[in-house]
């Protein structure tokens, strides 16, 4: 039988594990930061200065690119990857994404959502799911999708005619300060 020193002991090892392995989780998404910020970014502001065809062109290749990119990337960390685990190694990670792109597609094209407020909805959505990936990959993601969320709200209650340069800025800017502050965090601690 164990005496409470050792269950202490453990509890610490095991609490240093949990640490590691969310350490390493949130050094992989760097590259995904810099892909889906770009995208955020160079499509609002676009879209501040060519609402008509931008949108047409812009979100479905990029779309399609950032996707690519994204599968590229993690191919390539999962290649490196010491051993597979559930989890944001595995398919969990992208089912929070999944969701929100089929029900936010579904609400956009069957008029549910105004197409003038289609950007702030968007953002809401995305900012939801980084919130619900908390539990898989730690506070991170929740900080930046409740970034989102408001926002989104801000934008809609005060700033409604500069929304697209706001979302891309402050939106798609913010994914990318992320991703910098990241890469600088795991290079003074690895």
């Amino acid at each position: 039988m164990l005496n409470k020193n050792e269950i202490a002991l453990q509890d610490i090892e095991f609490i240093k594990q949990l640490m590691t392995r969310n350490r390493q989780k949130l050094d992989q998404s760097p590259p995904f930061l810099f892909i889906w910020g770009t995208y955020m970014m160079v499509g609002f502001i676009g879209m501040q200065f060519d609402h008509a065809v931008w949108q047409m062109w812009y979100w479905g290749i990029a779309s399609i690119m950032g996707g690519i990119l994204s599968a590229i990337v993690g191919i390539r960390q999962s290649r490196h990857a010491t051993k597979q685990e559930g989890g944001s190694n595995g398919w969990m990670f992208w089912l929070p994404f999944l969701v929100v792109l089929f029900s936010g597609s579904f609400l956009m094209f069957t008029g549910v959502v105004k197409m003038e407020y289609i950007s702030l909805f968007w953002l809401n959505l995305i900012g939801i799911a980084y919130v619900s990936m908390g539990p898989l990959v730690g506070k991170g993601p929740v900080f930046l999708g409740i970034w989102f969320v408001i926002l989104s709200v801000l934008v809609k209650l005060f700033f409604l005619d500069f929304q697209f340069l706001i979302l891309g800025l402050l939106g798609g800017g913010s994914m990318l300060v992320t991703g910098l502050f990241l890469l600088r965090r795991r290079s003074n601690h690895g």
